[in-house]
């Protein structure tokens, strides 16, 4: 008999997932890739492991993809969860049945993030994937992000996959970027067995010793495959086996025609229900295939099956499901029935199955070009859109394009297919289309569709181009959809381009064919904003706020996005605390509405810039990250990259940690490169400008700022709540009388309308008088700025320099305001500024220490946790926050405990109320 779970010549592999999972029992998380040609025994390997007691204490949560399931957006996931108790999930929203196709991948990862941690508390966690190359897009996604969080966590992830598949062009791509995210990570390939394990395998199969010069034979004309050889030996006599090398072994030319042969010895009612097994591709309990094959006993035909080894049985399961064991068994099953006789199963089986798997067997069932299945295809895809299943959506219309026959009509249902994956910004989907999109004959849609594709990856110019041809090629073609899409989407790019005036046409335009549509208003806004200022933006805005109130539950993702962009307004018009708490609105609708199109990372910048400039400089640090996150998991758009790097750097280099601020605007400006644009080098300038402040370096500070000060309208206009003081001190700073005196007008005046540069104008007014030599002047400018009340969101940084300067006029009683200006910079940690008041107060150098250390010398993780539960928040509520799990906030405690020689949270919340966590 023949056993398709023989297990030879793997013991390397097998070595490594032991040690893998021993390091995971430890708090070490491991991901293990298994990749290997079909047939290589990638799912015995894990099998047997999975057996080993190295395991037995594990909490095993295990998924198999299959093709037929990979446009079920988070089918993977409901697999992994499935076989948790029902209570255990009620805690997590996004992950209770059924699981919202439009849910983002990052919540998704954030939320199986808490959950693992949970099921942590009783055993360690083995997550097991097989055929990962089958995969949904929202899986992999959500999957990469909790690989990328993970620091201390008892889990070790085991994936399977194909060496090669070209269903996913993409694979490698994707394993490769699920490898770095993994802290810990081992790739292992599975090759053909060599000749000693050849003779091991008929050993074990045949209970017969097999000579050298056979096991030889059949390795070169198996190339050492496990279930090739497994079906060949099967046919071997003893004589066979024992014979010399060269003799004419009865040997098939390909594993297809073993299992051809193998069909060929089963009776008719056995070789029936391998069929039926085959067409329905999936397990399925015994019953239900037996109707297919039309076998009413089925469990005598399923006794001479199993002997084969082509059939998996699994007799414990309540409906007693049965499989082809392999997928290259059901492949090669399928190819040796009769097209005719093909046809009627899977039109019996459409009739058997539930609605969704019915239409594949429809579609098998349909003669070539049958265009009486087309209607019903298109309206179940429209069908599938409307539920938030763009990518089903998609599917359904590219069986659409397969049963056409006029070649016009095939390419606008794949063209179809691809806009519905455009609306929903799903990258990879839309990839996977485009060699097919690029063969279609021109047309306003192909054009659209290659407009995004460029957008998603950053080409913004690009991108454009193709809007714009897009357009035109609508109004020719009076194609409705495409041409309000392209109006929409050219909008963006032209304000994100600096073109905000074609932007504003662009919006106004899309709204005059649907005025209710808020993704074109929105644009309207920001093209507003862009040329005429912020304010003008939030009026253009404003209209929507009442309906987004109202319909808050109907409309998550956009309303989502209108609050993303509300708070950006805000911020750039200084109105601070109120941008943070629109965009917290923002990312609150993300969670709790499956929101997919809410812009979390423009978001998490916007907040990271207010945050920035209020002082907040952990948390901001903590938000830049997070946008980082979410952009680089494919859950936002590669133009949003410049803001994001640039922010990051802002933090590090006000602490003068030079090395992560410069790779940060080295990244800024590599993106930038590739994006163009107005706002991407708005962004790497403001980078590279407090990088210029935080060193003391006025001459490449104003060489930042200057092209920035040249421009009345578009991004620098919109951020000159940044910029335009660091343009004021570096034209003092560089002792340009003249344009420092217009750069502090320039200030002076904005501030009437922005609160919160009030301090900035009365510092840099001083300091342009003790520039000029009036000190006099400069000490009551000074002076009358610090006996007012602070401004509302006075950012912090100013009010430290305007202490500090005053200070420095002062002939007497200095010491108390150098003591507020080295308290201020001491909370930030800004060691750059520390120094510079050191060197005015030679009594505040003992407080300026070296950028990432303490008396106690706690990493960065370890001070963010310790911040976090000085302000109370639990373990769960940092995790989330940090977007870490709960075991590593734990792991970290002790650390910190260890560290500041403390027992308890108690304590530590405490001293880092009462001074801070890092003294």
């Amino acid at each position: 008999m023949s056993d398709p779970g023989v297990f030879v010549g793997r013991d390397q592999e097998y070595a490594k997932l032991r040690d893998c999972a021993l390091a995971a029992r430890g708090g070490h998380p491991w991901l293990a890739l298994v990749e290997g040609d079909a047939g290589m025994g990638k799912t015995e390997l894990l099998r047997r492991w999975l057996d080993d007691p190295s395991t037995a204490d594990f909490a095993v949560l295990r998924a198999r993809c299959d093709a037929a399931e990979q446009d079920f957006a988070y089918g993977v996931v409901q697999q992994l969860i499935a076989p948790l108790p029902p209570d255990v999930l009620t805690d997590f929203p996004l992950l209770t049945e059924p699981i919202a196709a439009t849910a983002p991948p990052f919540q998704m990862g954030r939320q199986l993030l808490e959950l693992l941690a949970v099921v942590q508390d009783e055993r360690p966690v083995a997550v097991v994937i097989d055929d990962v190359h089958w995969a949904d897009t929202a899986s992999v996604k959500a999957w990469g992000f909790v690989l990328k969080r993970l620091e201390a966590d008892s889990l070790l992830t085991v994936l399977t996959t194909r060496t090669a598949h070209r269903g996913n062009p993409h694979l490698q791509e994707t394993l490769q970027r699920l490898m770095d995210n993994a802290q810990n990570g081992v790739r292992m390939r599975l090759q053909g067995l060599d000749t000693r394990n050849v003779a091991d395998l008929i050993s074990q199969v045949t209970g017969e010793r097999a000579g050298a010069a056979v096991a030889e034979q059949l390795r070169r004309h198996t190339a050492g495959n496990p279930l090739y050889l497994n079906t060949v030996v099967a046919d071997l006599s003893h004589e066979d086996l024992s014979g010399r090398a060269g003799m004419n072994l009865p040997v098939p030319t390909s594993l297809a025609m073993a299992i051809h042969a193998q069909l060929s010895t089963l009776s008719e009612t056995s070789r029936a229900l391998v069929e039926a097994a085959a067409v329905l591709a999936t397990p399925a309990p015994l019953h239900l295939v037996g109707r297919l094959a039309d076998v009413k006993d089925p469990v005598p035909a399923l006794e001479d099956v199993l002997a084969t080894g082509l059939l998996r049985w699994q007799p414990a399961e309540p409906s007693r499901p049965v499989e082809l064991a392999h997928a290259l068994q059901q492949q090669a099953v399928i190819e040796a029935i009769a097209p005719d006789k093909l046809r009627t199963l899977h039109a019996r089986a459409a009739t058997l199955v539930d609605e969704r798997a019915s239409w594949a067997h429809r579609v098998a069932a349909a003669d070539p070009f049958d265009d009486r299945l087309i209607p019903d295809l298109a309206a179940a895809a429209e069908q599938a859109f409307r539920v938030g299943e763009a990518q089903r959506s998609a599917t359904l219309l590219l069986w659409a394009a397969d049963l056409d026959a006029a070649p016009t009509q095939r390419e606008r249902h794949l063209l179809d297919a691809a806009v519905k994956l455009v609306a929903v910004n799903s990258t990879v989907g839309v990839a996977t289309l485009l060699p097919r999109v690029k063969a279609c004959a021109p047309c306003a849609l192909r054009s659209l569709i290659l407009g995004a594709s460029a957008m998603y990856q950053g080409e913004l110019l690009a991108a454009d181009t193709h809007f714009a041809a897009a357009l035109a090629e609508s109004e020719q073609e009076d194609d409705r959809l495409a041409g309000f899409m392209s109006r929409v989407y050219r909008s963006v790019t032209s304000n994100l381009l600096g073109n905000y005036e074609a932007g504003t046409r662009s919006a106004r335009q899309a709204l005059t064919i649907d005025p209710t549509y808020t993704w074109a208003a929105a644009s309207l806004s920001q093209g507003m904003a862009l040329s005429e200022g912020p304010a003008a933006g939030l009026r253009e805005l404003s209209p929507l706020a009442p309906r987004v109130a109202q319909t808050a539950a109907a409309h998550g993702p956009v309303n989502a996005f209108v609050f993303t962009l509300q708070g950006a307004f805000r911020t750039a018009a200084g109105d601070l605390s109120s941008a943070i708490e629109d965009c917290a609105t923002a990312l609150a609708l993300n969670r709790s509405q499956s929101a997919a199109s809410a812009l979390p990372d423009v978001a998490y910048t916007t907040t990271a810039v207010a945050q920035y400039l209020l002082g907040d400089w952990d948390r901001a640090r903590t938000s830049a990250e997070h946008a980082l996150d979410i952009t680089g998991n494919g859950d936002g758009m590669a133009f949003t990259f410049p803001s994001e790097h640039a922010v990051a750097s802002w933090v590090a280099a006000g602490r003068g940690e030079w090395a992560t601020a410069d790779r940060h605007i080295g990244d800024a400006e590599q993106w930038t490169r590739l994006i163009g644009g107005e706002q991407a080098t708005t962004w790497t300038a403001m980078s590279r400008a407090v990088r210029a402040q935080a060193r003391g370096d006025h001459q490449a500070l104003l060489a930042a700022v200057e092209p920035l000060a040249r421009v009345d309208a578009g991004w620098p206009n919109f951020y000159r709540v940044i910029w335009l003081p660091l343009h004021a001190e570096a034209l003092i700073g560089v002792k340009d009388e003249g344009q420092a005196k217009a750069a502090v007008a320039r200030l002076e005046e904005l501030a009437q309308a922005v609160p919160c540069l009030r301090t900035a104008a009365s510092w840099l007014s001083g300091l342009f008088s003790e520039a000029a030599g009036d000190i006099r002047r400069a000490r009551d400018t000074y002076e009358r700025a610090l006996a007012e009340e602070p401004p509302p969101d006075v950012v912090a940084l100013h009010q430290a320099m305007l202490e500090h300067s005053y200070a420095r006029v002062l002939a007497a009683n200095a010491r108390p305001w150098f003591d507020r200006a080295r308290q201020r910079l001491e909370t930030l940690r800004a060691r750059p500024f520390l120094q510079r008041c050191a060197q005015d107060y030679p009594a505040a150098e003992r407080h300026v220490r070296a950028p990432g250390t303490s008396p106690v010398d706690l990493t960065g993780r370890e001070r963010d946790i310790a911040s976090l539960v000085g302000r109370g928040l639990t373990n769960k509520e940092i995790a989330s926050e940090l977007f870490i799990s709960s075991k590593t906030v734990e792991y970290h405690l002790g650390h910190v405990y260890g560290k500041l020689g403390i027992a308890n949270r108690r304590e530590l919340r405490n001293r880092v109320q009462q001074s801070g966590a890092d003294s």
